[in-house]
């Protein structure tokens, strides 16, 4: 594939690019709110709580599926948002033994909610190329990606976070019973013990 003949999309135009202008456009265009990230596929830059690049990817299937539902909502470390806070008053993870099913669920709820408030990411949408060739180029990108916006590639475990001020004023928004927030609490008794 010639990566000098791609051309990306969005709402208003068509830009012929390279993978220099990728990056630059994934690190220069505004971070939005996950909501609002693009369907189809292409790539994309996750921006942290701190509003700094961590990751490039790709998806071949729809942006905003994997970013907003699970990139927030998943697991595993290939779901980056969840993996980096799920610690503390924001830890569940299935099957782990310290955690408590019906407490986890609502650890987890406030986890994708924190991402949904706090985190930001760019998403380049590419419809017309196919999967080998988002591959390609996602390869591309990534070897001249600068090191400190790519930290989150390649790591096996993400080290947790809990920004402790941000979850605050967010708990103190959502409202939430007396039961949640001691089940939240009971989570972080539960993520200290571990």
């Amino acid at each position: 594939m010639n990566h000098d003949e791609i051309k990306l999309t969005d709402k208003t135009k068509h830009i012929s690019e390279t993978p220099e202008a990728i990056v630059e456009q994934l690190l220069t265009l505004p971070p939005v709110r996950l909501e609002s990230i693009a369907k189809g596929p292409g790539l994309y830059a996750l921006y942290d709580h701190e509003s700094q690049p961590r990751y490039i990817g790709i998806t071949s299937k729809c942006l905003n599926d994997r970013i907003f539902k699970r990139h927030v909502g998943g697991d595993g470390n290939s779901h980056k948002f969840s993996s980096r806070y799920n610690v503390g008053r924001m830890f569940h993870t299935r099957k782990h033994p310290a955690t408590c099913d019906a407490d986890g669920r609502i650890a987890k709820m406030l986890r994708r909610a924190f991402a949904r408030e706090h985190c930001r990411a760019v998403a380049l949408s590419i419809p017309h190329l196919t999967k080998n060739q988002l591959w390609s180029l996602e390869g591309a990108v990534l070897e001249i990606a600068p090191p400190e916006v790519k930290i989150w590639n390649n790591i096996k475990q993400l080290e947790g976070c809990e920004p402790t001020e941000l979850l605050d004023d967010l708990l103190a928004s959502l409202n939430l019973a007396d039961e949640e927030v001691a089940a939240i609490d009971r989570q972080a008794v539960r993520w200290n013990c571990k």
